[in-house]
């Protein structure tokens, strides 16, 4: 069985600190870790200390995507999206 988690990074206007917003599900379960690596992750400067960080608790890297969001005709705030894996051990 696997925990995937869908990390969407931005950057701050006017700033080299990263906005980071982690998914991992619905549930109340999730949604409270979810907000809690949210926190934890948000203000680093770094994609790669996001990446260590996740890295150091048990997710694997799956999937990277960009994506650009346009604001009223421009080029809009420009993120990265991580798609990790954690797999757990079946009960």
């Amino acid at each position: 069985m696997s925990t995937y988690a869908y990390i969407q990074i931005e950057g701050k206007l006017l700033s080299k600190k990263l906005k980071v917003d982690v998914d991992f599900g619905d549930t109340p379960e999730q949604l409270k870790a979810g907000k809690e690596y949210s926190e934890k992750l948000t203000g680093k400067k770094s994609y790669a200390a996001i990446l260590n960080f996740m890295v150091q608790n048990k997710f694997e890297l799956v999937q990277t995507l960009g994506y650009t969001e346009a604001y009223s005709g421009t080029g809009g705030t420009t993120g990265i999206v991580f798609i990790m894996k954690k797999s757990t051990a079946p009960r």
